[in-house]
């Protein structure tokens, strides 16, 4: 572009931008993973979380399996929602590495094996004023499974857990 002003030729410098918009189909699957899941209070799993953090913290499945001590393997089936259950000492090293706290990892069911179950399970079945056999019987579990839950020599399944949840929502809507 150039303009004659006085006799004087004069040029005024033209600059071309291009822009290249990245459509969905351009985009890492972490990268749709944080544009679909904007906050991690809004995921429902240990998994989700999980990811959510590395993510949005740039490490590899490799960096974060290194510093909790399990294979990277073992890390992306953390990530990939194949546990229930996850290793409370190896989440905590992960929460320590993304800085925040562990509870920030925990959906419903990790919470509540984490902060006692057999505490639990025992407090609930006395304020509904029921016996081992009788909560037995409303969860159709066998007795002798209850009383491991009760005593953590064992971990009460998630599916188990949902029933008992509904249970006491069940109660408490009473």
């Amino acid at each position: 572009m150039y303009k004659k002003y006085n006799g004087i030729i004069k040029y005024a410098p033209l600059f071309l931008h291009t822009i290249r918009f990245i459509n969905n189909r351009h985009l890492t699957r972490s990268q749709l993973f944080l544009q679909n899941s904007p906050a991690p209070d809004e995921l429902e799993t240990v998994s989700d979380k999980l990811k959510w953090y590395r993510i949005n913290n740039g490490l590899l499945q490799r960096e974060v399996a290194k510093v909790i001590g399990v294979d990277r393997t073992t890390y992306s089936r953390y990530e990939d929602n194949i546990l229930e259950a996850y290793p409370l000492d190896k989440l905590s090293k992960a929460a320590a590495l993304f800085n925040i706290d562990i509870s920030l990892l925990l959906d419903d069911y990790n919470t509540f094996l984490y902060s006692g179950q057999g505490k639990q399970i025992k407090g609930l079945r006395k304020s509904m004023k029921l016996t081992q056999s009788q909560l037995a019987q409303n969860m159709k579990t066998p007795l002798g499974t209850l009383k491991k839950w009760e005593q953590d020599k064992s971990i009460i399944p998630k599916k188990t857990f949902k029933k008992l949840s509904e249970l006491l929502n069940a109660l408490h809507n009473v």
